[in-house]
């Protein structure tokens, strides 16, 4: 009686824990198995096959469901991925939806809607759409021999198998450019992508989705450049677009997404000298004794002279600062990524103490939300004051570019300027055997705000 009672917990195992290993093995065996089983222990084959019978339907009968999910966003921007997940066996895995990145005020949990977004009505169907071919995929999935034995994992992989076909996957375009932006790992780089796909959105409209690799060639190139001429007159500013394309291109080539011709042989991406505003010695002067009468003008100057102080710091890594260490700024360009550490002059060290902040060195960050507002707002500020003085257009970015004109007018060597603003001078390779002797720098930076100061 009590091998009967242990054999019938065997067999029903499966109903209290549906993904142990004896389930998932005794879903494998046949009736005719058990009833051998139920026989060997004195059982009569007819409840034998029964007993398998039963099992049989209660393990073809594990269900597999799919819904919209949006979990808390970890990118710095504050947004994070719409999901469609997949239900099976107690657990949950995950399918992006390429090009729905939402903040969390964006999304309704309740009623699995897209709110407070600007296109909300377009991507609330587009997710429908989605959604409802995921559950036609799972229907066909059961149809043809179910989940037993599969891991949630293996049941996604799937559902994206049947949503997103080999054939079919990624050969859009937009598609793959928004699945390129994804596996961007620096934040700015992602917006200039977002930028090219809002471009060609608004240009080709509701057929922007059905742009192929194979439509891109140089006349559809040379059309795309004459619609960006209306937003982005610079040719500078069209480049842009125009070389995140071939960006793209490339990328769908190298992972076999495509084998359109390559339209980048005969289209040519056309560009203009830069021209970079630089201001001279006594220019700078100028500017340096100036004391403006208005409180946000003569903070937005003082920023501006921390700039040059601290070697054409750029904005966000400026904004970044957290503290002084053994006199010096030490930090990791944004940009670039390289290593920086500057001489904290007495002058930088009194704009400091002026504008210091609670969290950070200076108080930009908790005077303005972000820093594109802090780049925006300064630079226009920084253009009223040039006016005012008859001076050229001032930005942020002048102060780079003087600082270099200047310490070469006072004799420092293009290789110190070079080493100051972080370029890369010399063999490379010899480079990796040397550490970087910041004094010469320290010296430069020095001669060049005792000039300008005096």
């Amino acid at each position: 009686m009590t091998k009967k009672n242990h054999a019938w917990k065997a067999c029903n195992r499966h109903k209290r824990f549906p993904s142990s290993n004896l389930g998932h093995s005794a879903s494998k065996a046949s009736s005719d198995g058990i009833s051998r089983l139920f026989e060997q222990m004195g059982e009569k084959s007819q409840n034998a096959a029964q007993c398998g019978k039963t099992f049989v339907k209660c393990s073809q009968m594990r269900k597999v469901t799919v819904s919209l999910y949006y979990r808390q966003p970890t990118r710095k921007d504050g947004t994070a991925n719409l999901l469609l997940a997949v239900h099976h066996a107690g657990s949950g895995c995950y399918i992006p939806i390429s090009g729905m990145r939402l903040r969390p005020d964006q999304w309704d949990a309740r009623r699995r809607k897209v709110v407070n977004h600007p296109r909300h009505a377009t991507l609330n169907s587009v997710a429908a759409t989605l959604l409802g071919a995921a559950e036609n995929a799972v229907a066909e999935i059961m149809r043809h021999g179910g989940v037993r034995g599969l891991t949630t994992a293996q049941v996604r992989d799937r559902v994206a198998a049947i949503l997103f076909p080999e054939g079919e996957r990624d050969t859009g375009l937009v598609d793959v450019m928004r699945a390129y932006m994804e596996r961007c790992k620096r934040e700015k780089t992602a917006e200039k992508f977002e930028g090219t796909i809002s471009h060609i959105e608004r240009w080709r409209g509701s057929r922007a989705r059905r742009v192929r690799f194979a439509d891109v060639t140089p006349a559809w190139l040379e059309d795309f450049d004459s619609y960006l001429v209306t937003t982005c007159p610079s040719p500078n500013s069209r480049a842009i677009h125009l070389r995140n394309v071939r960006t793209v291109f490339n990328y769908a080539l190298e992972n076999e997404l495509t084998d359109a011709p390559y339209p980048f042989r005969k289209f040519k991406i056309r560009t203009a000298p830069s021209v970079h505003v630089t201001l001279t010695l006594e220019q700078t002067r100028q500017l340096w004794r100036h004391l403006p009468a208005d409180p946000l003008r003569a903070y937005w100057l003082d920023m501006w002279r921390l700039t040059f102080a601290l070697i054409g710091i750029n904005t966000v890594d400026l904004a970044a600062l957290e503290r002084v260490t053994q006199g010096r700024v030490n930090y990791t360009r944004r940009k670039t990524g390289r290593v920086y550490s500057v001489k904290v002059e007495p002058v930088a060290a009194a704009l400091i103490a002026a504008h210091r902040g609670r969290k950070h060195l200076v108080d930009l960050l908790e005077r303005y939300k972000s820093v594109h507002v802090v780049t925006g707002r300064g630079n226009r500020v920084l253009k009223e004051i040039a006016e005012d003085l008859g001076l050229p257009p001032l930005t942020f970015y002048t102060a780079r570019y003087t600082w270099a004109t200047i310490a070469l007018s006072q004799g420092v060597a293009i290789e110190v300027i070079s080493q100051a603003l972080g370029h890369t001078y010399g063999m490379a390779v010899t480079l990796g055997y040397i550490t970087p002797d910041r004094r010469k720098v320290d010296e430069a930076n020095a001669r060049v705000l005792a000039c300008v100061c005096t």
